[in-house]
């Protein structure tokens, strides 16, 4: 992959565009092999990459090396099985340059568990009006198949990346605990990394994904008392109950005040502009009593919720205020400091991170997809847990994702846009030739 005289973005614009249903052929072989198997997908994958002349290692991350990171922390203590394990591939080019500067280029490969039922009816890719329906095309088969689209696209054009280039295969579902995090140990560290997927918030390459919020998932369990009496009809002798749905109400709108006052300690200009605030609590889950028993206290009352903090926080601190606060309000119900609550922390737990709004990354990505598109993408900040955290927590790397509009993500109707797949080919080709 090497050349004298590197050819300008209009040469690979066109090359990629001559080349179109080729390109479409290779998402299509990379649909139907990845409905076969992980393992067999993988494999496809990695003769792929040998085919492009790329050295490939595989990459499985154990159990033990995930004490070191907080998610799934849960699971893992009490049904480790349960997260998949499995390979990543990892491909290497050496760049031109003697810096010693590196570039991570990234999708995911493994998919929600029921596409591979449903591949019994549905088994292959369907055009139609302009979009590419398949399952998993968009999450993310057509990340990894742009990639290597991409990479054939430079070999033909014989145009080498000035920067030594990692190309990943990874394990995405679970919040890449067994993919993207295990290559954090193993390789770099990278100055820069790009993850091709495409983009959710339905924006498509409109938008250049470059900031992950933090997330806390939390589980609290409340134990109550029933009533001293006989009768099934409770009602009447409430005061000598004590309501778990009663102290559930207590801690939720307890927590809810904290959150809100908490909020107004963080803030981000993006996230505010994007959804009116930074830090938020949700309460997803309230469940108490017995159906049908209305006439019944309850004797358990179940909370589950989430926090999302934005980049410029931190974790620990954020678990810290959290917990204090939880504590403050058990400690003031006579109840519940009796030992009648748990609190445990869920497995949907990440840091948050953000690439520099102003790096040369950043910049150049925009100026590529613009001269691609005809349209400026627009910085994204919504996104949680997401796999760009990685690189930049674990090398300090300057991180970013893009990818096709796309629709109805894990569904049977899943797609994404095929004018838009092309151009994320041609995107990603012109920015592999002109990172510096």
């Amino acid at each position: 992959m090497k050349s004298s005289i590197v050819p300008n973005s209009k040469v690979i614009l066109e090359n990629v565009k001559t080349h179109e249903k080729s390109h479409i052929n290779t998402l299509r072989e990379g649909l139907r092999a990845s409905l076969m198997s992980l393992e067999y997908f993988q494999a496809w994958i990695s003769e792929r990459m040998r085919q492009i002349g790329m050295q490939v290692d595989e990459v499985i991350v154990s159990y033990e090396e995930l004490a070191n990171q907080p998610a799934y922390q849960k699971t893992l203590k009490t049904n480790p099985s349960h997260i998949r394990q499995g390979s990543n591939l990892v491909g290497y080019f050496p760049g031109c340059s003697s810096l010693g500067q590196g570039i991570l280029l990234y999708a995911h490969a493994d998919k929600f568990p029921e596409t591979y039922e449903w591949a019994n009816d549905q088994a292959d890719m369907i055009a139609k009006d302009g979009r590419l329906y398949g399952l998993g095309i968009a999450d993310d088969v057509s990340g990894i198949t742009a990639i290597l689209s991409s990479l054939e696209t430079l070999k033909r054009l014989d145009i080498e990346c000035s920067r030594d280039l990692l190309v990943a295969s990874v394990l995405g579902k679970q919040l890449s605990v067994f993919g993207t995090y295990g290559l954090m140990t193993r390789y770099g560290p990278m100055d820069a990394a790009i993850y091709v997927h495409p983009a959710e918030s339905g924006s498509g390459l409109r938008e250049i994904h470059m900031a992950s919020n933090g997330l806390i998932e939390f589980h609290i369990t409340i134990e109550g008392q029933g009533p001293h009496t006989t009768d099934p009809f409770q009602t009447l002798f409430a005061l000598s109950a004590e309501n778990a749905a009663d102290k559930g109400v207590y801690l939720f709108t307890g927590l809810q005040e904290w959150a809100s006052k908490a909020s107004k300690e963080y803030h981000h200009s993006g996230l505010k502009k994007l959804t009116g605030q930074a830090f938020s609590l949700l309460f997803s889950m309230f469940t108490t009593g017995t159906e049908n028993l209305v006439y019944e206290i309850p004797l358990r009352c179940d909370l589950k919720g989430t926090l999302s903090f934005p980049p410029n926080a931190n974790l620990k601190s954020v678990q810290y205020n959290f917990t204090e606060a939880f504590q403050l309000l058990v400690k003031n119900d006579p109840w519940l400091s009796n030992s009648h609550v748990d609190f445990e922390w869920g497995d949907h737990i990440g840091e948050s991170a953000q690439s520099d709004e102003q790096s040369v990354l950043l910049q150049m990505a925009s100026r590529v997809l613009e001269d691609v598109t005809g349209t400026k993408p627009h910085h994204y900040y919504g996104y949680a847990l997401s796999d760009i955290r990685y690189p930049i927590l674990y090398w300090n790397a300057q991180a970013l994702g893009f990818g096709p509009l796309c629709g109805d993500i894990g569904k049977k109707s899943e797609w994404i846009d095929q004018k838009e797949y092309i151009d994320t080919i041609i995107a990603v080709s012109q920015m592999l030739q002109q990172v510096k």
